[in-house]
């Protein structure tokens, strides 16, 4: 088993072994060593190898890849929730941002995180 710290360089949230990998943002995973080469086989991702466990993957079969911190789903959210998040610092304006133009594309929300980002 080896631990991950994966960096996600494109401009869209990526689905790697059902764990979310969104933009700009790292997340550290423990994979298997076949897992490891689904994820290192992305062209966006920045891939290092924080820790290698033990040999015996075996035992940790049923071991899940999951992100250290659940990721914010933007097209989940309403417009006032966005921006809370984003005041709060759960959230970069960038990333909204972009969550937001790949989804829904809901004006009123571009159109104040693009005021914020201004600010």
């Amino acid at each position: 088993m080896k631990t991950l710290r994966v960096t996600n360089k494109g401009k869209k949230a990526r689905y790697r072994l059902g764990v979310e990998f969104p933009p700009n943002q790292t997340v550290e995973i423990t994979v298997s060593n076949r897992e490891y080469l689904t994820v290192k086989a992305v062209r966006d991702f920045e891939v290092e190898i924080v820790s290698e466990g033990d040999k015996s993957e075996t035992e940790h079969r049923h071991e899940s890849a999951e992100p250290t911190e659940p990721a914010l789903d933007v097209q989940s959210m309403t417009i006032d929730e966005v921006l809370e998040a984003v005041k709060e610092g759960k959230l970069s304006v960038d990333e909204a941002l972009s969550q937001e133009k790949a989804g829904k594309k809901r004006s009123t929300l571009i159109d104040k995180l693009e005021a914020l980002k201004e600010e």
